[in-house]
């Protein structure tokens, strides 16, 4: 039976969340420790990472002696959270992001489990928005599915009060401990702008393997992920008067769509949006190019 729109209180794209990495092209940089040693890390926007011996067990719960590897994702600007598909919204409300990183540690092909904390300093760059008000979040399991049939995650606090920040020449920095690897954002909400809409984008699908489609707010660090319906991307509670474009990536046969429409704030719902065909190597350039401009 088909979902009943006008009875959703919430705005989808938090649980619609999904782990395609067909359309993932954010590369993970490795770095290789020694866990029975102080390990001190830094990742290529910044990220320092301190490490205590004997941070990490196995599935049986042995500690590790042997050389490890701790894969980390570092995102800095919208570009890479839709690459990533990892939007800043969180259950019904849409958020900014100062960031967005993630922490795995791999002996071989087993994912290990962290049994001491993590010291994290993280720098804060270039942020429109409060740095005292910033709340550390988590991607945990959704508590709401609206549509999807595939396992859902959304963000949730991962401390219950703002985080601190330093400032150590001229550089703004979060000082925190990890207690768990995964994704982590540092996000407040997005600023009121006026009265909230539904948005509602058509396209003509071509038997799309995998599709996907984000709106990116023009004038603040935030994405939302439409979720699709029909054959339609939509979301809800969308601020109606802030500026914002729609971007929309597919795939079949390994050939790769893009299209992309834009908004001065006053969405118009059923617009069709218009793919084009492009190749694999340029399409983070062309994003980099459409939410930049």
């Amino acid at each position: 039976m088909a979902a009943n729109i006008s009875q959703l209180k919430v705005m989808g794209q938090s649980a619609a969340l999904t782990d395609d990495a067909v359309l993932r092209w954010l590369p993970k940089q490795q770095l290789w420790i020694d866990p029975t040693r102080f390990n001190q890390l830094s990742g290529e926007n910044g990220l320092r990472i301190n490490l205590l011996p004997g941070s990490f067990c196995d599935a049986q719960g042995r500690i590790i002696t042997e050389r490890i590897v701790l894969e980390l994702v570092e995102i800095v600007h919208k570009a890479g959270m839709l690459l990533a598909a990892m939007p800043s919204t969180s259950r019904d409300g849409v958020f900014e992001s100062a960031g967005m990183f993630s922490l795995q540690a791999k002996k071989d092909d087993q994912t290990l489990q962290l049994i001491k904390p993590i010291q994290i300093a993280w720098p804060i760059n270039n942020l429109h928005t409060k740095p005292t008000s910033l709340q550390i979040v988590t991607l945990s399991m959704a508590c709401t599915r609206p549509f999807s049939a595939i396992t859902e995650q959304d963000w949730i606090p991962f401390f219950n009060k703002p985080t601190p920040v330093l400032k150590l020449q001229g550089q703004r920095w979060l000082k925190f401990e990890l207690n768990q690897l995964g994704w982590f954002s540092a996000h407040l909400p997005l600023a009121k702008e006026g009265l909230k809409s539904m948005l509602s984008i058509r396209y003509h699908d071509l038997g799309f393997e995998h599709k996907q489609a984000f709106l990116i707010f023009r004038n603040h660090q935030s994405v939302v992920k439409l979720f699709p319906y029909d054959q339609k991307f939509c979301a809800f509670n969308i601020p109606r008067r802030a500026p914002a474009c729609v971007v929309m990536l597919a795939c079949k046969n390994e050939r790769y769509f893009l299209g992309h429409t834009c908004f001065d704030g006053h969405y118009a719902n059923n617009l069709m949006l218009q793919l084009e065909e492009i190749e694999k190597g340029l399409l983070p350039q062309h994003l980099f190019a459409i939410i930049n401009r």
